[in-house]
């Protein structure tokens, strides 16, 4: 009678178990090639840091020259309620002239 093996240890193989966990060995090269690989990661990811936080710079930038330029531009209007594009004129001043006082 021929020996068989159990149909519920088919797929099981004995060695398995020490194959996987013996770690996997690399040549110099391989280890340098990996090193090598992970530095130009390292430089690459930093340079796109560095270009996005240039950007939010940049950005952050234009919108305060904004602000600065709007306040300007109210600070020069300041004295003339008609210059205003946003106000609204008071009630006692008229659009065709200065107030008139009534005597």
């Amino acid at each position: 009678m021929p020996i068989s093996t159990c149909k519920t240890n088919v797929d099981i193989h004995p060695g398995r178990i020490v194959l996987e966990s013996q770690q996997v060995r690399r040549t110099k090269r391989q280890v340098e090639e990996d090193n090598m690989r992970a530095k130009a990661a390292a430089i690459t990811e930093r340079e796109e840091n560095e270009a996005n936080h240039r950007l939010v710079l940049t950005t952050i930038a234009e919108i305060e020259d904004t602000i600065e330029e709007t306040e300007e531009q109210l600070r020069m209007n300041s004295t003339r309620l008609d210059l205003h594009p946003n106000r609204k004129q008071p009630r006692n001043m008229k659009s065709d002239g200065p107030a008139r006082r009534k005597e």
